[in-house]
């Protein structure tokens, strides 16, 4: 065989850390063949390691390019003159692909232009983008993974507890968690009790992300308790204050939970998971933003879209979500958001949809501490700054030991412990079972510290 590099045909002598690139660039543009093992001049080399170097290869589609690749790249090999020449077809794909680590710029996508792999100019990114998702969308329910062992016992817990009735025998067909080959698929993954879904709500100091706090991971679980665990911390930190001065007194909190877990609970629902990025919360000083992926479903108005108009991304996660009664009926979520923020709150880009939800900080005082009676929450306001966010880990999760607490915070194992024991002495907080099983619960009162 006669090997010579083209427009469809890339030669490697090894393998090499520009090879995501080279695949990321037949993906964007053609079907193409990746040979590794043969020099640019077409002659065979051969691979020496060539299990350890196919395990690589796969790490790298898997792990280093996005969106999934799933079923588009087929490896091998073939002897050639007495030596293994490895091989990597790729099929032309009908997203915009990208390297992971550097997202969707020009250091990220490519394409195949004759026989080099060239980077794409932002504009021609943002018309690609746009152009894949003019494609009739994949469900999830039909693109498989290769896991085998998924277990559903939170989605079938969360079923039952809304009367829906559950058949061990059709299970799986019923609720769409696998392909028409009986293979589980993306529903599955993501609606199953382990995974590698990675939800997060990021605490900023400013208003802005130049000064981090803490990273709350909620992933690795079904996204019916992931989505939970999210809003669970956000209401968390949303006190309810009294103004005393007013008759009848009043409450407030800082934020209207309900459009907030409105508009977080669309951006799971809608969210373009075949992209692998996972919907996120940001929490800054003076507001919340909820990011998802995907711009305005193909075909909508932002009008349209604002007036609550339904075009449900995911359908078959929307099912799932209406089945486990979390979601009354598409489409209710976004007017909701309008109604309370305006639709202001919306901001619309080729890849994202963000939503704003402002704090109304009336009865704060200017560290952003409550003024006045706390109703069911908390009183921090005069916590030290380490006390503080100790209380804010716990309640993320009472059972962090004191190493994962010293990580999310960065204090010292030493600093926890004794932060620990003196939010314990001011009544804060209650150790819950035994020092190895047991966890933290922070204790609710109405008090000045």
């Amino acid at each position: 065989m006669k090997f010579q590099e083209s427009e469809s045909i890339e030669l490697k002598r090894t393998l090499t850390k520009d090879f995501a690139k080279e695949v990321v660039a037949f993906l964007n543009a053609r079907n193409g063949i990746i040979y590794i093992g043969v020099d640019d001049n077409g002659d065979v080399l051969g691979v020496s390691n060539i299990d350890k170097t196919m395990r690589e290869i796969r790490d790298i589609i898997r792990d280093q390019i996005l969106p999934s690749t799933e079923g588009l790249c087929e490896i091998g090999s073939l002897l050639e003159d007495d030596k293994t020449v490895i091989f990597v077809k790729v099929t032309k794909g009908t997203k915009l692909y990208y390297i992971k680590k550097e997202g969707r710029s020009a250091t990220g996508c490519f394409y195949r232009d004759g026989t080099s792999s060239t980077p794409m100019s932002e504009e021609e990114i943002d018309r690609r983008f746009v152009t894949s998702l003019n494609y009739k969308r994949t469900l999830l329910s039909e693109i498989p993974v290769n896991r085998t062992d998924l277990k559903f016992e939170t989605l079938r817990d969360k079923l039952r507890s809304n009367d829906v009735h559950i058949n061990d025998d059709t299970f799986f067909n019923n609720f769409k968690l696998v392909t028409h080959e009986g293979k589980f698929n993306l529903l599955a993954d993501l609606l199953s009790d382990e995974n590698r879904i990675s939800i997060a709500v990021c605490v900023f100091k400013g208003k802005d992300k130049t000064e981090y706090l803490m990273r709350n991971e909620y992933g690795n679980k079904s996204l019916i308790q992931a989505y939970k665990d999210a809003i669970n911390y956000c209401e968390a930190i949303n006190p309810t204050y009294v103004d005393v001065s007013s008759r009848p007194r009043k409450e407030k909190r800082m934020f209207d939970n309900k459009a907030f877990e409105e508009a977080w609970i669309n951006a799971c629902v809608h969210n373009l998971w075949d992209t692998h990025i996972s919907p996120q919360i940001y929490i800054y000083e003076d507001r919340m933003e909820i990011e998802s992926q995907g711009g305005l479903p193909y075909g909508l108005t932002e009008e349209e879209f604002l007036a609550g108009i339904s075009k449900p991304v995911n359908p078959d996660l929307m099912d799932i979500f209406k089945s486990c009664r979390i979601v009354e009926r598409s489409g209710h979520g976004v007017p909701e958001v309008v109604k309370v923020y305006g639709k202001s709150a919306y901001k619309f880009s080729t890849n994202t949809i963000t939503v704003t939800i402002p704090f109304d900080k009336t009865g704060f005082n200017k560290d952003g501490n409550v003024n006045g009676n706390v109703n069911g929450n908390v009183n921090v306001s005069l916590l030290s700054k380490s006390e503080k966010q100790i209380i804010n880990v716990i309640l993320t999760n009472g059972r962090f030991t004191i190493k994962e607490m010293s990580k999310q915070t960065n204090l010292s194992e030493r600093t926890v412990s004794r932060t620990l024991d003196s939010l314990k002495n001011k009544g804060l907080i209650n150790r819950v079972g035994s020092d190895k099983s047991g966890y933290w619960e922070i204790v609710e009162k109405d008090k000045e510290y």
